[in-house]
């Protein structure tokens, strides 16, 4: 007999209060009826008419409640686990937490659904999401080819750290041209707010710190006003690893120090080398996260995710297979795909799979998965000696993909794991005592030129365009102001994400998938390129990898007259110090170059580059 729900300190992120009477050997209800609506109500707190409805899982608990602003109020079993009660009067804003008689003594708990936290942490809040009046209820998501994607961390992308402050930066992206804003994770994680973000604790509620709700659609509402899709970070190969962490021990039954309902038992599958490993086994569990990712596209208003270390869902860091993984990434892509939203994966394993079709039953479905093509690209721009940059690794950077599918690679040179984690910023790797050195600063120049050039979906961390340097600390510091040289790279970053989506036309190539390599110049350290599909709209590029200039460098063309100089890096608009290349348009004209009969002649600078168009 549960006489009493006790008030007592339950584990961090619970609330105590006094309590009400409860009967733990009551019968489930006999009502058939009952027990159909109550099947139908979605799990954590529903608004209805005339007060809110809970309903909440937790398997071994003899018997539960929710308390409603102090109020404890019985709740129901209706088979499975679940507990459900309707509390009259109850209205958005209420804080609550469940209380459970557990196998370990009466504990407090948050809400697993719950879409806001207190800003202490100690209990949920009661969000109506109809409440929010979209003032862009129609978006056109942008489609693969045309995605260029802005990696943000909202916790320093401005000083203040919120949701609001970087809402009042997205029109600078917007004119920056990205079509995409990738969010790091922002649901509730461990921490302090500037952390970043890979320790979710909970699946439906932004970090309290980042803002509420309603500031996350309203970053979403303004995103779409200027007409950028928004991304999230989702993180469901592990939760936080903190022995308090809500969803550990959830009803309170930890055999032999496992995790609790939600994760998988003792045994190999049960930790990552970041925390407890979700049971993707249990229907409970992947109907969660699968509603997590509905949640982002339906009330949300989301467009896509970019899912953490896919290898620690469907295997053991890509080695053999963790049970249910497989099949909870299949059902999520498909569902997303039901929605008109892109998935990619972070998986870094170089498996075709990730990206195949889910119809055989062997892909996962990902619409791109990230790629070595920052790896490799960064290592050669670093390296000091030219004669050892090798054009072999640019060139299959250049032509790599999967599944034949150039496209299904995202791309970067910088991203939150290569400037942190021990890492730095590309121009801080080029010459880490001077990192706005004329060379640091051309070359990476240069790997932006070859990341918005070469096919498949190009990212950016936020700040490179504006030629960040140092390191991207945990916790990171604010993101700060651009320099002079700064701003002169934003320029050059502009003018080539503004021709890598062909915003005026005339190279629709850069967004298609075919690729020659025209030239490799492996004496020189020059490698030309050719970018091509069905607009019959050619692009060629011409990188120079070596710290010499030409007056003349000849390339091969398989077409005679004006070819236009549609970017130069070499202009005084990106660089105060930087040469002075040439514009308009170059002749072909007769003779044999690199199997092609007709030749361009081009000057260019030392670690400089040439985009052109016919």
């Amino acid at each position: 007999m549960w006489t009493k729900l006790l008030g007592v300190a339950a584990l961090a992120g619970c609330a105590a209060t006094q309590g009400v009477g409860l009967d733990a050997s009551a019968p489930p209800p006999s009502d058939g009826a009952a027990d159909a609506g109550a099947a139908a109500l979605p799990f954590g707190a529903t608004v209805e008419p005339g007060g809110v409805a809970f309903r909440v899982w937790a398997p071994h608990a003899a018997a539960a409640a929710v308390v409603v602003a102090g109020t404890a109020t019985p709740m129901t079993p209706s088979g499975g686990g679940i507990y459900v009660a309707h509390v009259p009067g109850a209205a958005a804003g209420a804080s609550y937490v469940y209380r459970f008689m557990s196998p370990t003594g009466t504990i407090d708990r948050l809400d697993p659904y719950g879409r806001q936290l207190t800003a202490d942490g100690l209990a949920s809040l009661v969000v109506d999401p109809a409440a929010y009046t979209w003032q862009t209820p129609t978006f056109t998501r942008p489609a693969r080819a045309d995605a260029v994607v802005y990696e943000l961390h909202v916790g320093s992308f401005t000083p203040d750290g919120t949701l609001a402050a970087a809402r009042a930066r997205l029109a600078d992206l917007a004119a920056l041209g990205v079509s995409v804003v990738e969010l790091m994770p922002v649901q509730a994680f461990g921490a302090g707010h500037t952390g970043w973000g890979y320790n979710p604790q909970l699946y439906f509620a932004p970090k309290a710190a980042l803002g509420s709700p309603d500031d996350a659609r309203a970053f979403v509402d303004e995103a779409h006003r200027l007409g950028l899709a928004v991304w999230l970070d989702v993180v469901y190969n592990h939760t936080d690893g903190w022995s308090q962490a809500p969803l550990r021990c959830f009803d309170g039954d930890c055999p032999g120090g496992a995790a609790g309902v939600y994760f998988f038992g003792a045994g190999a599958y049960a930790t990552t080398p970041w925390g407890p490993r979700p049971d993707y086994t249990e229907p409970r569990v992947a109907e969660m996260i699968l509603a997590a990712d509905d949640w982002w596209l339906g009330e949300m208003h989301g467009d896509g995710f970019r899912w953490d270390s896919v290898s620690n869902i469907r295997a053991l860091d890509g080695q053999g297979s963790i049970p249910g993984g497989a099949e909870l990434l299949r059902a999520a892509n498909d569902r997303a795909h039901a929605a008109g939203a892109l998935s990619v994966a972070e998986d870094l394993k170089g498996d075709a799979a990730i990206t195949a079709s889910t119809a055989d039953g062997h892909g996962f479905g990902f619409d791109a998965q990230w790629d070595g093509f920052g790896y490799d690209i960064a290592a050669q721009l670093a390296t000091s000696s030219d004669d050892a940059r090798d054009l072999g690794v640019v060139q299959r950077a250049l032509t790599g993909g999967y599944g034949g599918d150039p496209f299904a690679r995202v791309l970067f040179v910088e991203d939150h794991d290569t400037v942190g984690n021990g890492g730095a910023r590309l121009p801080s790797k080029i010459d880490p005592a001077a990192p706005e050195s004329l060379f640091a600063r051309r070359r990476a120049m240069l790997g932006g030129v070859l990341l918005l050039t070469t096919p498949g979906v190009p990212m950016l961390f936020m700040g490179q365009e504006q030629l960040a340097t140092g390191t991207f600390a945990s916790p990171p510091l604010p993101l700060a102001a651009a320099t002079a040289a700064g701003v002169k790279m934003a320029a050059f970053y502009r003018d080539a994400i503004r021709l890598r989506r062909n915003l005026d036309g005339g190279a629709g190539g850069l967004a298609e998938g075919g690729v020659e390599i025209v030239q490799r110049n492996d004496a020189a350290k020059v490698i030309a390129y050719r970018r091509y599909g069905a607009s019959g709209q050619d692009v060629l590029v011409l990188v120079n990898l070596e710290n010499k200039a030409y007056t003349r460098y000849d390339i091969g063309v398989a077409d005679p007259g004006p070819w236009r100089i549609r970017l130069s890096t070499d202009r005084a608009a990106y660089g105060d110090d930087f040469p002075v290349g040439p514009t308009g348009s170059v002749t072909a004209v007769a003779g044999a170059k690199d199997g092609k009969p007709y030749t361009l002649s081009l000057p260019i600078g030392a670690y400089g580059a040439l985009v052109l168009s016919k």
